[in-house]
């Protein structure tokens, strides 16, 4: 058989598993539908901590099995959202004090890193970008709580993927997950505008190139909100949804 029509095969039978490979059962599209639904019920707050999510019930809201369901239980429950306990099921995991703040040190951490190797990569073009989303915060009313989280993630991302480390940019999202959690909400207001001061510094300092600064600063930054942040929901939230660990 000629070599061209041996190739030809091979690259066909390759498109062919490439296809397949990308393929969505409709177990995979339920099983996406349900975690991106059950996630948003919990971070806005429709779930509280401690509510029981009965398998039949999600079943029948979302009109899928209960193996689809059962899946999706376990990976929220890998995710900390959700707590599976023997004979008693799954239920809408306590928030801790604790995981609050060791998550926030993590993208502390992780996002100070990402500053520093973002500051010599930067351009006009960036910070034109980052000055535009300064002055759409300070636009925003004390009430547009998540039209200034979004314009608040817009500034950190525009940062943190200037870094040019893919890896380090996956561990952010992943560690940002749980700081993004329902309770935020309740809170943001009282940092508004202090936050939008500290961007404006940490914008100041990217423009000046100082490695080091900026590292510090955004460090500090999500630190400081982290801080608020305990503080508000030690003083504003019952104790009955907390694991005892503060």
């Amino acid at each position: 058989m000629p070599a061209g029509v041996i190739a030809g095969r091979h690259a066909a039978n390759l498109e062919a598993m490439v296809s397949n490979k990308n393929k969505i059962t409709p177990m995979q599209s339920e099983l996406a539908n349900v975690l991106e639904g059950l996630r948003h019920e919990i971070y806005s707050g429709l779930r509280v901590p401690r509510e029981r999510l009965v398998e039949t019930d999600l079943a029948e809201a979302y009109g899928v099995s209960r193996m689809v369901v059962r899946q999706a239980l376990n990976q929220l429950a890998s995710e900390g959202l959700v707590s599976l306990e023997p004979y008693r099921g799954a239920s809408v995991a306590e928030v801790s004090l604790s995981h609050i703040s060791e998550s926030y040190q993590m993208v502390a951490m992780l996002e100070g890193y990402a500053a520093m190797l973002a500051t010599r990569r930067m351009g006009p073009e960036d910070f034109a970008a980052l000055e535009e989303n300064l002055e759409q915060q300070k636009r925003l009313r004390i009430e547009d709580i998540r039209q200034w989280q979004e314009l608040n993630h817009q500034f950190h991302r525009r940062i943190n993927h200037n870094c040019g480390n893919r890896r380090l940019i996956a561990l952010i999202r992943e560690n940002c997950r749980f700081t993004s959690y329902w309770f935020i909400v309740l809170s943001a207001p009282g940092r508004i505008s202090t936050n939008i001061q500290e961007h404006k510094d940490i914008l100041k300092t990217l423009r000046l190139g100082d490695v080091k600064q900026a590292r510090s600063m955004v460090e500090a930054h999500i630190l400081q909100a982290s801080k608020y942040l305990v503080e508000f929901l030690s003083k504003n939230v019952p104790m009955g949804v907390w694991r005892r660990e503060l």
